[in-house]
């Protein structure tokens, strides 16, 4: 039993298997580092997804940080302390997640009227069909 105040040892063996197991899937040393320790420590309040950690990284090399920096940014937004980066329009294309520019989304019920007048603002053209679901 741990009393208040009681500070944990860490197993040093397992801090070297999440870290190793980091470093396999790609993430550099010092980034490794900083999210073994979080894990260790937050457990899973701490979001440990690579996925997310190589968009933020790639993002904030992206904007001009530097390689280190880039990853401690990362790694503060995957533990919450920061918002993730925001991603421009540029970001978006080379990762590509821009949305067919010749499409929209609108709420259900909108009408065929209402959403061509909506396309006419958006592009200047009044479309002469508007389809919904295929139809």
């Amino acid at each position: 039993m741990r009393l208040a105040g009681e500070h944990t040892q860490a197993d040093p063996e397992v801090f070297q298997t999440i870290w190793k197991h980091l470093r396999s899937d790609g993430v550099q040393d010092q980034a490794a580092n900083h999210m073994t320790a979080e894990m260790m420590t937050h457990g899973e309040d701490f979001d440990s997804s690579i996925e997310k950690y190589e968009r933020y990284l790639a993002n904030y090399k992206e904007k001009g940080f530097s390689e280190h920096a880039a990853q401690a940014m990362a790694v503060e937004a995957l533990e919450g302390h920061q918002e993730p980066p925001a991603e421009g329009r540029r970001f978006a294309g080379i990762h590509g997640d821009l949305p067919d520019e010749n499409s929209f989304t609108v709420p259900d019920g909108t009408s065929k009227e209402d959403i061509a007048a909506i396309a006419e603002r958006i592009s200047g053209v009044k479309p002469e069909h508007v389809i919904i679901n295929g139809r």
